[in-house]
């Protein structure tokens, strides 16, 4: 058994084309294809934007405050 790994596009049509090493030997074989994407490209959506945009200013946010005071200061605020 022999492991081979190539880095490709997958183009549109999710056609590939493969090329062996010289040293695969011809006839039949058994072949694996495992698909391990290099880089996903995800967009943000316009409400994650927006909201980003939105905590930037907040003070709960802003510097380095201790995470529990920032919790009962929210709950305090809620509860009116």
């Amino acid at each position: 058994m022999q492991t081979v790994i190539q880095r490709l596009q997958i183009p549109e049509n999710h056609q590939i084309t493969l090329t062996l090493p010289p040293n695969i030997p011809p006839g039949e074989a058994e072949i694996v294809l495992v698909i391990h994407p290099t880089k996903v490209q995800r967009r943000p959506s316009e409400e994650f934007l927006k909201l980003a945009g939105a905590l930037k200013d907040s003070p709960h946010f802003g510097g380095n405050h201790d995470p529990v005071q920032i919790q009962r200061q929210l709950r305090a605020e809620w509860e009116g």
